[in-house]
Order: structure tokens, then C-alpha cells, then sequence
């Protein structure tokens, strides 16, 4: 049975931050598709054990200009949006 990582976000009217708090983790897996489906994946610490979320985002984005990064405490998305615009909440 997987587990849910800590995720907080932010916004912009052009892009969006997710931040997934997830120490140690590997065998990152994300995926983000045009029309706004957010998908993530990993093991953390010694036990393996695995996490994953994946929630539609508001609205489209532009998947080929949005890029992550994964650190040792996290691993950062940051999404382009589709159009210029804020997202309700």
C-alpha cells in the first residue's frame, strides 16, 4: 500500500510550483500531461517504502516547458501553465 507524500504548491499567473517533501527518495517517478494530470512516484529510506500521489490539476500546461528537479529533502515541479491566468483555489 503506498503512502502520500507532503506536497505544498504555488502559483503565479504563468507557472506553478509543486514541491513534493519526500527525504531520501528514489525511483522518482513523475509524469505531467498536457491537460493537467499530475502524477508522482518514489521509495524513501532504508524500508523502501512507497509513495505516490497523482490529482488533476485547474487547467492545461505546457509539459515541454516545465521542468523538476530532485534534491536529497524534495523534489521541486515547476509548471508552465497553458495560458496566463491564476487558477481559483
Amino acid at each position: 500500500l503506498s503512502r502520500h507524500p507532503t506536497i505544498e504548491w504555488a502559483q503565479r499567473s504563468d507557472k506553478l510550483y509543486i514541491t513534493i517533501d519526500l527525504p531520501d527518495s528514489q525511483n522518482v517517478k513523475l509524469k505531467l500531461e498536457p491537460e493537467g494530470k499530475f502524477y508522482f512516484s518514489a521509495t524513501s529510506g532504508a524500508d523502501k517504502i512507497p509513495y505516490e500521489v497523482d490529482f488533476d490539476l485547474y487547467d492545461k500546461v505546457d509539459v515541454n516547458e516545465s521542468k523538476a528537479s530532485v534534491g536529497l529533502r524534495n523534489i521541486c515541479y515547476l509548471v508552465k501553465k497553458a495560458e496566463n491566468k491564476w487558477w481559483s483555489r
